[in-house]
C-alpha cells in the first residue's frame, strides 16, 4: 500500500526535497554576488531539465523546478527576492534557447559523440 502511494506521489515529494534544498542553498550562501550566481545557474540547470523533458509529462519537472524556486526564494534573507527570480528566469530562458537553437546540446542528441 505504501508503494503504491510513493509511486503517485513522487513529483511530491521530489518538489518538497528540492524546495528544502533550495532554502539550505539561499541561507547558506551568504554573499550576495554568490547567491545571484548560484541562482543564476540553477536556472541554467532547470531550463536544461525542462527542454529535455519537453515531450514528456511536464508537470512533474514544473513541480520540481518551482519547489527549488520557492524553497530559494523563502531563504533569500540577504539578497533581493525580485532580483533572485529574475535572475533565475534569466538564466532558465537562456539555457532553453540555447538548447533549443542547438547552441549547446545534450547527451543524447545526434552527433554529441561522433
Amino acid at each position: 500500500m505504501a508503494d503504491l502511494k510513493l509511486k503517485q506521489h513522487w513529483p511530491e515529494l521530489f518538489a518538497l526535497f528540492f524546495t528544502l534544498m533550495g532554502f539550505l542553498i539561499s541561507v547558506i550562501i551568504t554573499q550576495p554576488s554568490l547567491s545571484y550566481f548560484a541562482v543564476f545557474v540553477s536556472g541554467l540547470l532547470a531550463g536544461r531539465l525542462y527542454y529535455i523533458q519537453r515531450f514528456k509529462p511536464i508537470l512533474p519537472s514544473v513541480l520540481i523546478i518551482l519547489g527549488f524556486l520557492v524553497g530559494y526564494v523563502a531563504g533569500s534573507f540577504w539578497v533581493s527576492r525580485f532580483w533572485a527570480i529574475v535572475f533565475f528566469l534569466c538564466g532558465f530562458a537562456l539555457s532553453y534557447y540555447m538548447h533549443a537553437k542547438g547552441i549547446i546540446v545534450s547527451f543524447k542528441s545526434k552527433g554529441f559523440i561522433e
